[in-house]
């Protein structure tokens, strides 16, 4: 594997014990099964081979080393650090608060309940009958984690990068590719339409496709049949997600309106 890559990884999360004796834990799977066998299915999840991008910051740091180690369709396993995985825990935030505070704020004061406050997930540790303390570390926080996993596939042509693209921007849809050339044309499934999703990650998109393809001109058309529906802008407008739309395309140096036209300095 390469920096750059676009992978399909399935994966299981351990968490290792601090204790010998104890038994490690399963955190996170891409396999449903083993899910529910574990009872941390989440239904809200998406099970089956994630799409990933090698090189880009997504992937814990001892994770991602390994996996450009490996080959298609090689099982692996690597142990993982905290100070190569999440870091260390921070005791500065494990933080205390009113008991009556949060309770007018509508929370469930219960040990290992998971609240947010001041834009900060955190998690209740302890209870008294006045205070409250608040750990915001990350979950695996001063954890050794251990990744047993497999890269199934590697996308090589054209069309399955922008397919991996859409997979991993958007998520699984049934987005209709066709490619003429330089010319790249995405009819979008119903639900791009009307979710907020899309309106949030299209320049996304589009600037993923330009930095892994040659491909210069990019449509992506809405097809509406019988009745005439309102415009997607003006979707976009009531949803209040117009400027979140513009400041991303900004970031990805994409003026509005631009898809068909690639920009030079998109290229990273």
């Amino acid at each position: 594997m390469e920096e750059g890559d676009l992978i399909y990884i399935n994966f299981d999360i351990w968490i290792l014990p601090d204790d010998e004796g104890d038994e490690a834990l399963l955190f996170r799977t891409t396999d449903e099964e083993k899910a529910h066998e574990h009872e941390i299915y989440d239904e809200e999840s998406s099970y089956g081979p994630r799409v990933v991008e090698l090189g880009r910051g997504n992937l814990m740091e001892g994770f991602e080393e390994d996996i450009l180690e490996a080959e298609v369709d090689e099982e692996r396993s690597v142990e993982v650090p905290p100070e190569k995985g999440v870091g260390n825990r921070d005791a500065g935030k494990i933080e205390l608060f009113s008991r009556r505070e949060l309770e007018k704020k509508g929370l469930d004061v219960v040990v290992g309940e998971e609240v947010q406050l001041e834009d900060r997930t955190g998690t209740i540790i302890r209870t008294t009958a006045g205070r409250v303390r608040v750990d915001f570390n990350h979950p695996l926080a001063g954890k050794t984690l251990k990744f047993d996993y497999t890269v199934r596939s590697k996308a090589e042509t054209v069309e399955e990068k922008i397919q991996a693209i859409l997979e991993k921007d958007y998520g699984e849809a049934e987005f209709k590719i066709e490619l003429d050339g330089d010319e790249l044309e995405v009819i979008l499934p119903e639900e791009c339409k009307y979710g907020q999703g899309w309106f949030i990650v299209k320049y996304q998109v589009v600037g993923d496709i330009r930095r892994h393809t040659e491909i210069k001109d990019i449509r992506l058309v809405e097809e509406y049949e019988g009745k005439t529906e309102e415009p997607d802008e003006e979707v976009e407008k009531e949803m209040g997600l117009e400027e979140e739309s513009e400041a991303l395309a900004e970031e990805l140096g994409i003026e509005e309106g631009s898809e068909e036209e690639p920009e030079e300095d998109t290229e990273e």
